[in-house]
């Protein structure tokens, strides 16, 4: 799943980063999952991870990336099935294609620095392999609400997927809220393959960036077949976590060494710019199918999304003092019950360096934060999701901003690092003894 702003290129400086300030193990609490990239990271690095987002699409990754720790028995969906799945012919479909993925998995294990103890249940992996080759070939395809809605031939004038794929995507949604509504699927099992079928669908998705447009012509990765692949499980012998709440919300309630925070920076609501993996993640939830086909509107598709939308995508100003990116962030810092805070967040956001430092400084209980030793700049390219356009268009002149003192496209990122004092964990320490029960 591609997320603006995703941390994956900056794994390592993260890491590095809360290693040279002694922080190699303990609890992370990552606030903003998103894509779960980062809880993913540190899971396999040995920290426990507790993994929050808002959005039903992160919901899904951080429960099948984060909170999965043992491969899946299928048990109940393999005994519906009993006569396929022992049939010679199916076995050997499967073998075939469970070889082809492992040598996909090989390359992706590369890039993805996999440690080399970390285990693979054969078994295990071949029970998950048999659900998702089956959902590739055995689920019919659907003229569905994605195909109606996102698909050119649904008559909705929008191409998001080539009319192939919107059906294929209807079939195996629809076959997903069938099974887990029939509860042939434990939990653990649907969001190992919920969130499979988003990496699928956003895989052959016809955009450039976000869902906030469609392209006029199918481009060369949309015109490829949708193709759900078998998800990694990370094994861990710790209890990880993964939430769907408001990060201000749940704070309070969680206990961690470290608060990792990645918020929205810009105005850009995830949930209008992601709206069709959104309703991917939630359509097993929907009760009434054609009550909520029927809200959808607009040039995209959106469905209604206000409960949805973030403070951290409003800037603070005179007209908006309060309830805006600034004040949730400090709420949310203040609030938190983690012994050290780790931020990671853009140059061209909401919130300004010197406000990040204020926050954390308070955080920490000295005067003022040291960006010297306790923040770093990582530089990096620029996400387009268009080129300039140098001439007026239908759309308008525009030009991404050269920043000051940088090459074209390039931007910093921020990590900051605060830890509470001794004074303050003493302090805590005697409200928490002095609290009856």
């Amino acid at each position: 799943m591609r997320l603006i702003g995703n941390k994956t290129k900056l794994l390592g400086q993260i890491e590095k980063f809360l290693a040279d300030r002694g922080v190699v193990r303990g609890c992370l609490i990552d606030i903003f999952s998103g894509t779960a990239s980062v809880g993913r990271h540190f899971k396999r690095r040995g920290f426990r991870v507790i993994a929050n987002d808002a959005l039903a699409m992160c919901y899904a990754q951080a429960v099948a990336k984060i909170e999965v720790c043992e491969w899946p028995s299928f048990e109940k969906w393999r005994a519906s099935l009993n006569s396929l799945l022992e049939s010679t012919r199916y076995q050997e479909q499967v073998d075939a294609w469970v070889y082809r993925q492992r040598e996909s998995r090989r390359q992706r294990e590369k890039e993805r620095h996999r440690p080399k103890n970390e285990v693979i249940d054969p078994a295990g992996e071949r029970r998950l392999a048999e659900f998702v080759y089956y959902l590739n070939t055995h689920v019919e395809p659907l003229d569905g609400l994605f195909f109606r809605n996102f698909s050119p031939g649904g008559g909705a004038g929008r191409q998001y997927f080539t009319d192939e794929n919107g059906r294929r995507l209807d079939g195996i949604v629809d076959y997903l809220r069938t099974t887990w509504r029939k509860e042939l699927l434990d939990r653990q099992e649907f969001y190992l393959a919920l969130s499979a079928l988003i990496d699928a669908a956003d895989r052959v998705a016809n955009i450039s960036g976000t869902y906030g447009a469609f392209l006029k012509s199918f481009q060369s990765n949309a015109r490829r077949t949708l193709v759900v692949d078998a998800p990694e499980v990370i094994s861990s012998p710790l209890r990880h976590e993964a939430h769907r709440e408001d990060s201000n919300e749940l704070i309070s309630k969680l206990r961690g060494d470290v608060l990792y925070i990645d918020p929205p920076y810009n105005r850009r609501q995830y949930a209008a710019n992601y709206h069709i993996l959104e309703m991917i993640a939630e359509y097993h939830q929907i009760d009434d199918l054609d009550a909520y086909e029927a809200r959808l509107y607009g040039r995209t598709g959106l469905r209604p999304y206000d409960e949805l939308k973030s403070l951290y995508c409003i800037r603070p100003s005179a007209r908006q003092p309060a309830d805006n990116a600034l004040s949730a962030m400090q709420d949310l810092i203040l609030k938190s019950k983690a012994q050290h805070v780790l931020v990671s967040y853009n140059e061209e956001g909401l919130i300004s360096r010197e406000e990040l430092g204020a926050i954390l400084a308070r955080f920490s209980g000295e005067r003022r934060f040291d960006f010297r030793r306790q923040m770093r700049e990582v530089n990096y390219r620029r996400f387009r999701s268009d080129a300039d356009r140098e001439e007026p268009t239908s759309k308008g002149k525009r030009q991404y901003k050269v920043l000051d003192g940088r090459a074209k496209d390039e931007l910093s990122e921020w990590l900051f690092f605060a830890s509470r004092s001794s004074a303050q964990r003493t302090a805590k320490k005697r409200r928490s003894a002095a609290t009856p029960g």
